[in-house]
């Protein structure tokens, strides 16, 4: 079928963003911001770099377009959180869209009283004593998806897919534990486990249809009935999970149950996608792996954990990316006109490339911290305002549990790679990256 006239002149005008922008920037005594309205999702996608360079040359405030829509960028963290600081009540943040599913929607866009209502819940339910007590199941569960994935290899080549397929068991496991309580491999586990691989068979879905809607029904259902309504058919040891401390506190609403459900969802890709790099650069430095393998987990040496601290260089070099904000009323900032219905980029990942904070930043260097390290004006993993991420110290945890359980376990052996690709949401390794695991005894294990 061909498309249609209509169509076609529909593409080609201008977006609503894009009109009124140009259209207040006639009239306003401030200007918009400064830069030629270059084509941000284009010229992206084939220079990673092209926002530092760009913000070079026109300042670290400027205008862009992006996916036909009226964009404006701004870089650096301190710079950033001023503007949340300043304007953050006539800002909506950008996430998927969640009130069909369940009311009030994803907590990230909540505001005012909801917003402290259902943050102040969800802090009180996730306990640190909580998850160092699960740690050693979910680092055997690794170990054992990791040993599997390996074992496979004998059988057929490695692949992108495969590799994926498995990082998305491991992460998927470790979410749902740590949040339903559900123990590894019971039935309660698998059968969750088996709703989110329907939920998102290929990775979040930003546009909820049908088969997202069965398979959130699904989940809840068994939440519903298992862990919630009934507190004597929890399973063992479901009490210590965030699930189960919020029931403990009070009636679990469908927008909290929705949030949970959710926070798994999206986190569920954000996990399997920071394995991925954990593995690229575990392969890429195998004198830092024997450093990780050979580390001691009770008595770090050097000032601190050489672990977390590859966990969080692999942050900064590749998986904190950006906030975006949509703008509901015109704003001025530093000067510039910013209309309404713009869309603001702040920018995080170029913000963890400056060389006056980070000396040399694109080498992978997990020493930057080690000992010390930046402050919260020059890095920022998990959000700058309130809407910052409650579970990035649990995050940072689970993948210390990987990257330790692949370290010690395999030598990894990278059969495919390529540049880094621009993903549906993230920056990803490219789509060529395959590795082979070999087994490897760590000093101090039995053979």
């Amino acid at each position: 079928m061909t498309e249609s006239l209509a169509a076609r002149l529909r593409k080609r005008l201008p977006r609503r963003s894009v009109v009124y922008a140009r259209a207040r920037g006639l009239f306003s005594r401030h200007p918009l911001p400064p830069g030629k309205p270059v084509r941000l999702d284009e010229l992206e996608k084939s220079d990673r770099c092209f926002l530092i360079h760009h913000a070079a040359e026109v300042g670290p405030v400027f205008k862009a377009i992006a996916w036909d829509d009226f964009w404006v960028c701004i870089q650096g963290i301190a710079r950033c959180r001023r503007f949340l600081r300043e304007h953050g009540e006539h800002l909506e943040p950008m996430t998927v869209p969640l009130r069909s599913l369940f009311p009030k929607g994803f907590l990230r866009q909540l505001e005012g009283q909801d917003h402290r209502t259902y943050r102040q819940a969800l802090a009180r339910a996730i306990r640190p004593a909580d998850f160092a007590a699960i740690e050693p199941e979910l680092a055997a569960f690794a170990t054992r998806e990791l040993a599997a994935y390996a074992a496979a290899q004998e059988e057929a080549a490695p692949t992108p897919a495969s590799y994926i397929a498995r990082l998305n068991t491991i992460g998927s496991g470790m979410l749902i534990r740590a949040f339903f309580g559900a123990p590894i491999g019971s039935p309660s586990f698998e059968r969750i486990l088996a709703g989110y691989r329907k939920l998102g068979p290929f990775g979040l879905v930003w546009n909820i249809g049908d088969r997202q809607k069965e398979a959130y029904g699904e989940i809840r259902e068994h939440l519903l009935e298992y862990f919630i309504r009934d507190p004597a058919r929890r399973p063992p040891g479901s009490r210590e999970s965030i699930l189960g401390r919020l029931t403990d506190d009070g009636p679990v609403d469908e927008t909290m149950l929705g949030n949970l459900i959710y926070m798994v969802e999206m986190g569920r890709y954000d996990t399997y996608s920071l394995f991925r790099w954990l593995t690229k650069y575990v392969g890429d430095h195998p004198a830092m792996a024997r450093r990780l393998a050979l580390e001691d987990p009770e008595n770090p040496s050097g000032g601190g954990s050489f672990a977390e601290a590859f966990v969080l260089e692999t942050l900064r070099t590749d998986k904190s990316e950006r906030l975006i904000r949509k703008v509901h009323r015109d704003l001025v900032f530093d000067g510039y006109l910013i209309p309404r219905h713009a869309t603001v980029r702040l920018c995080l990942w170029e913000a963890h490339k400056d060389p006056g904070v980070f000396p040399d930043p694109f080498r992978f260097d997990p020493d930057r911290f080690v000992s010390g390290g930046p402050g919260p004006d020059e890095f920022a993993p998990f959000g700058l305002d309130h809407h910052v991420c409650p579970l990035g110290d649990m995050a940072i945890r689970s993948s210390v549990l990987f990257l330790r359980a692949l370290a010690r376990n395999h030598r990894v052996l990278p059969t495919a790679d390529g540049l880094p690709v621009r993903g549906g949401y993230h920056w990803e390794p490219s789509s060529q990256f395959a590795v082979r695991l070999e087994p490897c005894i760590t000093q101090g294990q039995a053979p």
